[in-house]
């Protein structure tokens, strides 16, 4: 049996989708919440880092128009739409993406940093890597809601309606 193969199996599906996101490393919101539901809370903060990172470059490849987005790390993304709120001259980032929540997610992202650091020289609770856990799909929520309105809003300038987007971390 293949590296692959015993990922899919022991991942549970073994659909294309499934193992083309296993070979090409990307992460989905349903792997953080199952990491989430099942404990992890560390894993789920890295895989909410790469959806917060993913959804940054997606808005900046929107504003900024050129290929150098691809090469710019989390927290360049952050200081970029940072950077585009406050300069004003894109209305729907202005407008649709709070002052507040990129300041939130680069603390949420400087609390990950530091709590690695410290997994390094000290043991670091359970409780606080829950913590951050919870905090960042808190963020994620969010964050996901403002990156999807402001592409929509760049992709269709006429129509400033704000869309309602499902919540993959709602509970049914």
């Amino acid at each position: 049996m293949s590296e692959n193969t015993q990922i899919g199996f022991i991942m549970g599906s073994g659909t294309k989708k499934t193992k083309k996101r296993i070979k090409d490393g990307t992460v989905s919101v349903s792997d953080a919440g199952l990491a989430y539901k099942n404990g992890f809370y560390l894993e789920t903060a890295w895989i909410l880092s790469q959806l917060f990172e993913r959804k940054a470059k997606s808005v900046l490849k929107r504003i900024e128009s050129d290929q150098t987005t691809n090469s710019y790390s989390f927290d360049q993304c952050i200081k970029r739409i940072k950077y585009h709120h406050q300069a004003g001259r894109i209305p729907q980032v202005e407008t649709f993406i709070d002052a507040g929540l990129i300041d939130g997610m680069r603390n949420w992202k400087n609390s990950r940093n530091s709590m690695l650091r410290d997994m390094i020289t000290i043991h670091v609770s359970p409780g606080r890597m829950e913590r951050l856990a919870s905090e960042g799909i808190a963020l994620y929520k969010t964050w996901n809601k403002s990156m999807k309105t402001v592409k929509n809003a760049l992709d269709n300038p006429g129509n400033q309606t704000i869309a309602q987007f499902n919540d993959p971390f709602d509970e049914d």
